[in-house]
């Protein structure tokens, strides 16, 4: 092949990838998940601008192609929009020291998960003051509680809720636990701690999961349809039950979504996320056991403007199929 020719097509290629991410952006700002095929972009749309587009730059820089470098800024842009902030040393970090400082993990432990040594080691290699858990099931209830109720005298693993799947440990008294409605499942749990003399509302929330590839191809799209519709479903619930609190919240979510989502973005008109406030990179907690390494960040610590993120990171593998997610907070509403 000339060098002509093969100028000709990395220009060609480069054009194109511009042109399509520059038509998925535009259309992700007027339907969002609107539509089935956005919704499915949207939720892996760092591999859409990750992965081929390090690669185009260096083909063109290498070829000192200077029209597919000028393109390539869009995709750049829209990267930088999306995630360029969780590159970004965080300067900004606030330095509050009045309030209560506390730390909290999500943790989904994976329902077929015997291993309640390496969960356990988990927990201790962060050290939360709060645990919320998902995909618990009687017998991981029973082991966790056996090994940690000394560190944790105050928990929610003893309800005998059939199909509640979801608890919290925690190192401060509760006032309140009860199940959150939250349909079509229902693994949802709302409780009320008190931190130094604060009410704290603490949600632990499993939300609808995608597992398309676990049925047939000619039940994607209804499945697509079906689950972004629950998840948008369990997200308004979520609203018209915090926003009416007026004390400080905590959500720690197994919420089955990434950040270029809808639900994402609704969840963030009324709550802040850890990770993306003090995190630093993707953050990945999906590691499924097929791929080497996580995936995906489906798991979040969110709360409310009473409290202000002071660091978040992934924790240390359990031998689930998600990574914990650890946020440390300091509770600047204290009476």
């Amino acid at each position: 092949m000339s060098t002509n020719t093969t100028k000709k097509y990395l220009t060609w290629l480069a054009f194109s990838y511009v042109v399509f991410i520059a038509i998925w952006f535009l259309l992700r700002v007027i339907f969002f998940d609107r539509l089935w095929p956005l919704a499915v972009l949207n939720t892996i749309a760092q591999y859409l601008l990750f992965l081929p587009l390090p690669v185009l730059l260096i083909i063109a820089i290498w070829r000192r192609n200077r029209s597919s470098l000028l393109q390539l800024l869009i995709p750049i842009i829209v990267f930088s929009i999306l995630f360029g902030e969780l590159f970004l040393p965080s300067f900004s970090r606030p330095k509050v020291s009045e309030g209560q400082l506390i730390t909290v993990m999500s943790f989904n432990v994976l329902y077929s998960n015997k291993a309640y040594g390496a969960i356990v080691d988990s927990v201790h290699a962060a050290s939360p003051d709060l645990v919320g858990f998902q995909e618990l099931t009687s017998t991981s209830k029973e082991a966790l509680i056996k090994t940690l109720e000394s560190e944790y005298p105050y928990h929610t693993l003893s309800l005998s809720e059939e199909g509640l799947s979801v608890g919290l440990l925690s190192r401060y008294p509760i006032e309140m636990v009860e199940r959150f409605p939250l349909p079509p499942r229902n693994p949802a749990q709302h409780t009320i701690i008190n931190i130094e003399g604060q009410r704290v509302h603490v949600f632990v929330v499993h939300l609808t999961a995608n597992l398309f590839f676990e049925h047939s191809i000619s039940e994607f799209v209804p499945l697509v349809i079906e689950r972004f519709g629950q998840r948008a479903a369990e997200v308004t619930r979520l609203r018209e039950e915090i926003v009416m609190l007026n004390e400080p919240v905590l959500l720690m979510c197994d919420c089955n979504l990434t950040e270029p989502s809808e639900a994402h973005y609704q969840l963030d008109e009324f709550l802040n996320d850890s990770f993306r406030e003090v995190g630093w990179g993707f953050g990945h907690t999906l590691h499924p056991p097929a791929i080497p390494i996580p995936i995906q960040r489906i798991d979040y610590v969110w709360h409310s403007d009473d409290f202000i993120a002071l660091e978040a990171f992934v924790g240390q593998k359990g031998n689930s199929d998600h990574l914990p997610v650890v946020a440390k907070l300091r509770l600047v509403e204290m009476p």
